[in-house]
């Protein structure tokens, strides 16, 4: 390319001084009327392609600027190495005569540096074939189609930095750069240790850089939560080729003790306590020991998440939770009566795809009646599959993308009158859309159904701070079926504070099919406060029928959806 190219751009700067010096000589020599014009050099191209370029005819007068540019036309045909042009005494005025003399003949084409695609490929791209004589126009054609192929699947550092015809052999020569990461260099995960961080990304050392693959890896990393900024810079790598990859990182707070206390009029008194470490040593691993106590209810929690539980074992990615709870009491959301629960489940995640995610599930949990209840003890044993369709650009705090989920959990439960069963079918879908650059309209939608002997515990509900706002413990639906659809407007104030506007409207009830006229609905505003545990909700609902002075204040963390 370096020789042939820079040839065809500047080739007629080479033809020039040999026109001015004919032009010069004639002037002297031969009249100004061109009485015949003449292609001499030309084999393999057709005289016709040079001659219906050329703007000057016979008889026209001999002007200088016009044979300029009949050089530059037939130059710019791209078949010719050299354009030249003489001029002759002939009939009474001047014969000009443009000589050429061609590219070499393709014999072959070959290509170096490509790992990406095969060779093959590259040739059914490009329009230069084997046979015909080089032409510069389609060569640098057929450069823009190789580079395009490239750039469109995401190798944006790949370019062609030479392309050239051995004169001996004839063969087309293409010389490929691809852009390979050297190195990935971190700074500033003084807490995460370098492995968590890199083993996120796909791309890696020795591979070819495509921005589609990073984008999906700088995804992964901010998505571990730990992260309140990743940005990458490149540097030159050791050869032309070569890239290196800097990843600018600041942390953020991943470890949190919290506690606190309050006074409900259906709660009455209650404290509470959680210990949070979602970065456990640096290793991306998360602990949460939870205790909370009052009059009505006293429950204790621990919970374990490890995002790449035995890769050698379930491969990349697999994520790995046990929970385990022991709860006292009334749980004024489930139930009116007071009990003991003692229950854990685990899950194991394992990606596929880009974006898909399968989840199994195992769980089992005692229950018996406490203090003044008679409801008869049982256990409830469950195993369940989820499966998950997730582009959100940000877990914690979408911007664009969309969420799907759906469930089947299949239950057992074990009493002294007998056995039953149970099962459970629900799906999500959540959808995010920016409105302008921090403000989000996010829309969800959730449907259930249960079949068999459901406990309390595993009925669906629509009521409460995670499904319609504005509605106290006592107002709460549960049954066997759900359908719920909310909508929010958030606006992203700064990095730590949100403001939303919401709407709830759905309902859950035992048997049959939905009833419209039973739904109930809420809307009111809210608002998010950032912290290591996730976005702090306090939203303000205002149930239907009611003024927005007897709405309901809802304390949570977490996104709504």
């Amino acid at each position: 390319m370096k020789r042939n190219l820079i040839l065809f751009l500047v080739g007629l700067c080479l033809a020039l001084p040999s026109l001015a010096l004919a032009k010069k000589e004639a002037t002297v020599s031969v009249a100004p009327l061109i009485t015949a014009i003449e292609i001499r050099g030309n084999q393999a191209v057709a005289e016709r392609e040079s001659r219906n370029v050329v703007f000057s005819r016979i008889g026209d007068t001999l002007l200088e600027e016009k044979i300029k540019s009949d050089v530059k036309a037939i130059y710019a045909l791209g078949s010719f190495s050299d354009v030249s042009v003489s001029f002759e005494a002939f009939a009474g005025g001047t014969r000009v005569v443009f000589q050429v003399i061609e590219n070499p003949q393709v014999t072959a084409i070959s290509f170096e540096g490509n790992s990406v695609y095969p060779q093959n490929t590259l040739l059914a791209l490009i329009n230069t074939q084997p046979g015909k004589i080089l032409n510069f126009k389609t060569l640098q054609g057929d450069i823009d189609l190789i580079t395009s192929r490239y750039k469109n699947d995401g190798y944006v550092l790949a370019r062609i930095v030479d392309a050239d015809v051995d004169k001996t052999t004839g063969i087309l020569h293409f010389k490929i750069v691809e852009g390979m990461v050297e190195s990935i260099a971190l700074d500033g995960n003084e807490q995460t240790k370098d492995f968590v961080i890199l083993r996120e990304f796909k791309t890696h050392p020795g591979s070819v850089f495509n921005e589609n693959v990073f984008k999906k890896d700088l995804r992964r990393v901010f998505n571990l939560g730990f992260f309140s900024e990743v940005s990458p810079n490149f540097e030159p790598g050791s050869t032309p080729d070569k890239v290196v990859i800097q990843l600018k990182i600041k942390e953020t707070r991943t470890s949190t003790i919290n506690f606190g206390g309050g006074y409900g009029e259906s709660e009455g008194a209650f404290g509470f306590i959680d210990l949070s470490i979602n970065n456990l040593m640096g290793t991306a691993q998360g602990m949460l020991i939870r205790g909370q106590f009052g009059q009505q209810l006293s429950t204790y929690q621990f919970k374990y998440t490890n995002p790449w539980f035995w890769p050698k074992r379930f491969g990349e990615h697999a994520a790995f939770t046990l929970r385990k709870w022991y709860t006292i009491g009334r749980d004024i959301y489930i139930s009116d009566q007071s009990g003991i629960y003692n229950g854990f489940d685990l899950s194991l995640g394992r990606p596929f795809y880009d974006f898909y995610n399968l989840t199994w599930t195992l769980g089992s949990e005692l229950v018996s009646p406490y203090s003044t209840s008679t409801f008869e003890s049982y256990q409830s044993d469950t195993i369940g599959l989820t499966l998950s369709y997730d582009t959100r650009d940000f877990w914690l705090n979408p911007k664009e993308g969309r969420f799907y989920t759906i469930g089947a959990k299949h239950g057992w439960k074990h009493a002294g009158s007998g056995d039953t069963t149970f099962f459970k079918l629900e799906s999500d879908l959540s959808h995010y859309y920016p409105v302008t650059t921090n403000q989000v309209f996010a829309t969800h939608g959730g449907v259930g159904l249960g079949i068999g002997d459901v406990p309390i515990g595993e009925k669906f509900w629509a009521g409460g701070a995670n499904t319609i706002r504005g509605y106290n413990p006592s107002e709460i639906r549960k049954g066997k079926r759900k359908f719920i659809c909310n909508a929010e407007y958030r606006i992203n104030f700064s990095d730590m504070f949100q403001g939303v506007f919401f709407y709830d409207w759905g309902n859950a009830w035992d048997a049959g099919l939905p009833n419209l006229p039973d739904f109930i609905s809420g809307w009111g505003p809210g608002v998010r406060i950032t912290t290591p545990l996730g976005p702090i909700r306090l939203d303000y609902g205002v149930p239907a029928g009611k003024t927005f002075g007897e709405g309901v204040m809802h304390f949570s963390i977490g996104q709504a959806f």
